[in-house]
């Protein structure tokens, strides 16, 4: 076997194990990106409900908490599922890792770490 089918081969074996877990791994992108921008979405919910009584102001946090960002995330992670999937086999790691560095960036911006 020469070098460069080494290399290739090489390659290839992260993106079999990313292509196994890429429910997993969108999953993680999209709550870690929720995490990140919950308080701005909590921010933006809380100014529309602010005028309203308590037991309904009460009622909308608990809704948005609980089922809100819970459907964001059976809404979002499919996307962004077929979104790693579309990246080859040579490709999808380094996109992987990348997007991971990137959230780790936007994280440190906002003061999450």
């Amino acid at each position: 076997m020469d070098i460069v089918a080494l290399l290739k081969e090489l390659a290839l074996m992260p993106a079999g194990w990313i292509r196994a877990h890429v429910l997993t791994i969108a999953t993680a992108f999209t709550t870690a990106l929720l995490v990140i921008y919950g308080d701005q979405i909590n921010s933006a919910v809380k100014r529309w409900i602010r005028p309203y009584h308590f037991i309904v102001r009460t009622s909308a946090f608990v809704l948005l908490c609980s089922f809100g960002y819970g459907l964001l995330t059976v809404l979002i992670t499919p996307s962004v599922a077929q979104l790693l999937r579309y990246f080859g086999d040579q490709y999808v790691a380094v996109v992987v890792v990348a997007s991971f560095m990137a959230i780790g960036v936007l994280a440190e911006r906002k003061k999450y770490m």
